[in-house]
């Protein structure tokens, strides 16, 4: 491929077979050790509070501030001791109990923490609810972020600042409002989950309706062979890898630059990844796109705001299934919260806003369901080739915890390019998807 190609490519089998199988091994070993990497790192304590206890700050302290109850009873310390055992998150409860009067639970729970910032937090603590000596403020504001910076991590820098002689009340009353900000998102996320489900639902009686109904666009058609197929996704998939772990260790001298690893690696696999789909079809990038988008945008994307409701339908159907057997697992989002947690400032916060919710998108989907689906269809049944793509999409991402809801929002989102014929369908639903959850975490957990 010394040059691009005026046509589809089709490798000769005496060698292409043989390096397929090595980069197969390879992909294998790069999947394997990665997976290791991430066991071992969630095996290990959380460096800070989780999404879930960051999500319980609103539960627990919002009816106490409304004077009501919330619907269903909302949440206890009781229910929450029993649901939260990482040790930050034991100690945003400490700093809740404790703020509530019950300085013997707070104490408790605040034990868990260890190392230099967990004394920190604990003396911190015994300054702010049991008169101990003051901590060094240089230590406060990790011993913040560790927390959260949110409502608890407030309350104790209130209590800090009351006895300095500073203005504790006005803090107190700022973490208020926000924590009943957050409420508000929270209700009003779970409102329109609600809506989205009752839509969905409805959507998908539609699709069982008219499933005879041809679409308006057949699927893309691509020419190259199965052996050029297998060997860009294989090129493209080691290219992630390595891109990842380069750009991991290239900025790991710099922790305040770290997070440019995630944007710059990410864009780099991506042009890869349509450079080798253009050469090995022998198609311009240009020529690419309108491959994959043909007719009017409208419509393709009116019916994806129909697919997204399908989307969350089947996957909290789905969660709530399988959610006895992965009870007391960690996150399959631990990742993404670690990752939020360290962008500071709204320059890093949008450029990781603009990767989540549109790079990631428009690459994925034109890798998926604009490659890949069409050219397993094109060698077995439509329903298997569904499978195939929305399996392979889930595994990619290599959460073992996360596959099977990944795997069905990837199976909608094939269900979607099926329907249509059209890549802005399956882009609109993966944006507003992945657009939503880093909102979502950011407002609420971040």
């Amino acid at each position: 491929m010394d040059a691009a190609p005026t046509s589809p490519w089709n490798p000769d089998r005496r060698w292409a077979d043989p390096l397929i199988t090595l980069m197969a091994a390879l992909a294998l070993l790069a999947a394997l050790f990665t997976l290791l990497a991430r066991q071992a790192q969630s095996g290990r304590p959380a460096q800070g509070a989780s999404l879930q206890a960051r999500l319980m700050e609103p539960l627990l302290e919002g009816p106490r501030l409304l004077g009501a109850p919330l619907p269903g009873g909302g949440t206890s310390l009781a229910k929450a001791q029993a649901q939260l055992k990482e040790p930050w998150d034991r100690a945003l409860l400490s700093v809740l109990a404790a703020d509530q009067g019950d300085l013997a639970l707070g104490r408790t729970l605040a034990q868990g923490p260890q190392g230099p910032e967990g004394a920190a937090f604990r003396t911190a603590w015994e300054a702010a609810y049991a008169g101990g000596p003051l901590p060094d403020p240089g230590a406060m504001s990790e011993v913040g972020h560790r927390l959260g910076d949110g409502y608890a991590a407030a309350l104790l820098e209130a209590r800090l600042l009351d006895r300095t002689g500073g203005n504790g009340a006005a803090l107190r009353a700022t973490a208020r409002r926000s924590l009943l900000l957050r409420l508000g998102v929270l209700g009003f996320a779970g409102g329109l989950a609600v809506l989205l489900m009752f839509g969905g639902a409805a959507f998908g009686i539609y699709l069982l309706a008219t499933q005879r109904q041809p679409p308006p666009h057949p699927l893309p058609a691509w020419g190259l062979s199965g052996r050029a197929a297998a060997l860009v996704l294989l090129a493209w998939f080691l290219t992630f890898i390595v891109v990842g772990n380069v750009m991991a260790l290239a900025f790991r001298p710099w922790p305040t630059l770290r997070w440019l690893a995630v944007p710059l690696g990410y864009g780099l696999h991506a042009c890869v990844g349509v450079a080798l789909l253009c050469r090995a079809e022998g198609l311009t990038p240009r020529a690419l796109w309108r491959r994959m988008m043909p007719g009017p945008l409208g419509r393709a994307l009116l019916q994806g705001v129909g697919f997204l409701a399908l989307a969350v339908v089947l996957v909290v159907a789905l969660s709530l299934v399988l959610s006895p057997f992965l009870r007391g697992s960690g996150s399959p989002q631990r990742e993404l919260v670690d990752l939020l947690r360290g962008l500071r400032g709204w320059g890093p916060t949008l450029a990781m806003f603009l990767l989540v919710a549109g790079v990631a998108p428009c690459f994925e989907e034109t890798l998926f369901r604009g490659f890949l689906l069409p050219v397993l269809a094109q060698r077995m049944p439509m329903a298997w080739a569904l499978l195939g793509s929305a399996l392979l999409f889930g595994a990619i991402h290599l959460q073992p915890l996360g596959l099977p809801t990944l795997s069905m929002l990837g199976l909608v989102l094939g269900l979607g390019m099926r329907r249509t014929g059209h890549l802005g369908t399956s882009i609109l639903v993966h944006a507003c998807w992945n657009g939503s959850v880093f909102i979502l975490m950011r407002v609420l957990g971040g």
